[in-house]
């Protein structure tokens, strides 16, 4: 059952149900406890009334169908003078005052009654007493069993108006184009639906955030790849064209470099896109920096040698582990390796550090280049700005892919110029674990 209505209404019902049930057993018990008393009075009043009576009278005045009552009269010697209905005669009452009794498989009230040499016996089956309190309840009842169908009546519709304006709702959804966004007015709507609609509203930000990262992205690659690609033409073709072995080999060598930069590009975007896909982390666990800066530099110690590049670790503590995506965390420390590397004239320094302080661990790459102005370091994590102060090639990418990497494992990162000499000292620190 996935209609609300159905669902209301039904619990509804089978609330007021369980309501009435409980109201007509108590007017059952009421009743009974009513008409025992009741009874009970009679019956004492009725042998009352026939302690001194005459017999023959009794006999005579008296129907042999006694109705709901049997009369008895005993002697002291338990011989019975008298008795109402002979078809229904109960045994001699050893003791005065009112006792129940189940005889010939039948429950009866009586009451005993010692007069002198006479005891007077009034008895009545107990199932009168019971027929009689469940028809005073069920008449009690009655008005409001008939009520359940308007009740029900008035609930399906009173349900049907107070959802409404999710029926609204829905349809001026079903009636926006899928580019429009914009948020649902909550303005004149019940409260219940209010938190409904500020999720709702949440998620259309947030897709919204998406598709308009989604959409700069894909200008932007489209913007980026159009130089890189356009150069590698050129070259394609003035390879083609030279008829100088010379000048093949120099416009080949030309090549293999735009399409270097060409895949250096690609990549960058290609990881961007990945940072971009999700504000928070997938797949977190615990991950060891230091490992993982071992790894690194390991990986590039290549390109620092052909560059003649001096790449080590400076610095490290023990097991520093952070909680994160390893493949993420390592994308972060190969692009901050890889800036430091083509940003460091030859003969250069760059140090990795690996340490902790009373709150963070802390990753730093230092280098020896030419550094970043202090008046453009909040501005080199912008995607695709570049430093006026260098002119070597790069995409631009590398920073505002670690910023956000950064983000979402909830590090800060800080520009800072090493404490000796020129160049540039970028630190990500990243809670403790």
């Amino acid at each position: 059952m996935n209609s609300i209505r159905q669902r209301l209404l039904l619990w509804l019902l089978a609330g007021i149900a369980l309501l009435l049930a409980a109201s007509g057993y108590a007017t059952y018990r009421q009743a009974r406890g009513e008409i025992n008393a009741l009874f009970d009075y009679q019956l004492q009043q009725m042998a009352l009334a026939l302690r001194n009576q005459n017999l023959l009278t009794l006999a005579i005045g008296t129907d042999s169908d006694g109705g709901d009552l049997l009369v008895q009269i005993w002697d002291r010697g338990r011989g019975l003078l008298y008795v109402s209905q002979p078809q229904s005669e109960l045994p001699f009452a050893t003791q005065a005052g009112f006792s129940d009794l189940v005889w010939r498989d039948q429950a009866w009230r009586l009451f005993a009654l010692y007069a002198g040499t006479r005891v007077v016996q009034i008895a009545q089956p107990l199932g009168v007493r019971l027929r009689m309190s469940a028809d005073i309840a069920l008449h009690n009842l009655l008005p409001f069993l008939l009520l359940l169908p308007g009740i029900g009546f008035v609930v399906w519709f009173g349900v049907g108006a107070g959802l409404r304006p999710l029926d609204r709702i829905a349809a001026d959804i079903q009636r926006r184009r899928p580019s429009a966004l914009e948020p649902v007015p909550v303005e004149r709507l019940p409260r219940e639906i209010t938190p409904l609609l500020n999720a709702l509203n949440e998620l259309l930000a947030r897709l919204a955030q998406t598709l308009e990262r989604q959409r700069q992205f894909i200008a932007d690659a489209a913007h980026e790849l159009r130089t890189p690609l356009t150069a590698v033409r050129l070259q394609a073709d003035l390879a083609r064209q030279a008829v100088d072995g010379e000048l093949r080999a120099e416009a080949l060598r030309d090549l293999g470099i735009g399409l270097e930069r060409a895949t250096h590009l690609v990549e960058q975007l290609l990881a961007l896109a990945r940072v971009d896909a999700s504000p928070t982390v997938s797949r977190a666990e615990p991950v060891d920096l230091l490992d993982l800066a071992k790894q690194t530099i390991a990986a590039q110690a290549a390109i620092a040698d052909t560059r003649h590049l001096d790449l080590g670790l400076l610095q490290s503590d023990f097991r520093l582990r952070v909680t994160g995506n390893s493949n993420e965390l390592r994308t972060l420390l190969d692009n901050l390796v890889d800036n430091a590397l083509r940003y460091t004239p030859p003969g250069g320094r760059v140090d990795v550090s690996v340490y902790s302080t009373e709150k963070e661990v802390v990753l730093a790459v230092q280098d020896t280049g030419p550094g970043i102005p202090p008046a453009e370091q909040a501005r080199v994590f912008g995607r695709f700005y570049r430093s006026g102060s260098t002119a070597t090639p790069g995409s631009g990418l590398g920073l505002a892919i670690v910023k956000g990497i950064a983000d979402r494992h909830g590090a800060r990162i800080r520009l800072s110029r090493p404490e000796e000499g020129p160049g540039l000292r970028v630190t990500v620190h990243f809670p403790l674990l």
